[in-house]
């Protein structure tokens, strides 16, 4: 089941660091089980890859927000 973003920005950022390494493994697993023909759903490497970008995306909100707060900040000083 993919992942919600909502859900994902509800997480911290070590959290969500954690469960980007599980998945990274996750997809070198599947990965290697493709290159064997021991797969037998071939959804999940896709389905892997886009709950990876998902990730990466709301990680790259979070820092981009606290950019946007640190300029706003020096900003009215």
């Amino acid at each position: 089941m993919p992942l919600n973003p909502k859900e994902l920005r509800e997480k911290n950022v070590k959290e969500l660091l954690d469960q980007l390494k599980e998945l990274q493994s996750q997809m070198l697993k599947l990965r290697a089980e493709a290159r064997l023909g021991t797969l037998k759903n071939t959804a999940a490497i896709r389905n892997t890859r886009k709950d990876i970008a998902r990730i990466l995306i709301v990680l790259a909100e979070k820092k981009q927000g606290k950019t946007e707060q640190a300029t706003s900040q020096s900003s009215s000083k």
